[in-house]
């Protein structure tokens, strides 16, 4: 895989440790400790988009489940305007 330099701005706290890692010998650098946190992150978005995407098309298939859905969601929707206005 290439890489590309870039220069980004990260908390402080990141940064620490991020450093923290390397001296620990836990990563080559940071960019290392950078570049296996992003492809985490971009592992767990492509699980829940397939997730979301298989679960889309069950509904689709069962009009039992698409009804359940809907009441849920409803009920979900409610609990969140009632903690809105609490």
């Amino acid at each position: 895989m290439s890489t590309k330099p870039i220069s980004v701005t990260i908390d402080e706290q990141l940064l620490e440790y991020a450093n923290a890692e390397v001296a620990a010998g836990r990563a080559r650098s940071v960019s290392a400790v950078v570049n296996a946190a992003l492809a985490r992150v971009a592992e767990a978005d492509r699980a829940a988009d397939a997730a979301v995407r298989a679960a889309v098309q069950a509904v689709r298939s069962d009009p039992g489940a698409s009804a359940k859905v809907r009441r849920m969601t409803d009920r979900l929707l409610a609990q969140s305007d009632v903690r809105a206005a609490g």
